[in-house]
C-alpha cells in the first residue's frame, strides 16, 4: 500500500490542524495537499512534512517525485 500524506499524518497521530501548524501551512492547504488537489508551493514545505512525519518525501508526494 502506498504511503500517502493523510495515512502518514494519521499514523503519526497528528490532527490536520496540529500538523499544519508544525509545518507552517494552513489547515486548508494541508487538506488540499492530502487530497492532491494542490502541491506544496515550496520544496522547504515538503521537507517539513518529511521531517514531521519521518517519512521520505518520495512516499508522501509520489506524483511530484515519480513524474
Amino acid at each position: 500500500m502506498r504511503t500517502t500524506l493523510r495515512n502518514a499524518r494519521r499514523t503519526a497521530g497528528f490532527s490536520q490542524g496540529r500538523l499544519a501548524a508544525k509545518v507552517g501551512v494552513t489547515q486548508q492547504a494541508l487538506s488540499k495537499h492530502e487530497r492532491a488537489t494542490s502541491a506544496p508551493g515550496h520544496f522547504s514545505t515538503i521537507r517539513q512534512y518529511e521531517k514531521a512525519l519521518n517519512v521520505p518525501a518520495e512516499h508522501l508526494f509520489p506524483d511530484i517525485f515519480n513524474s
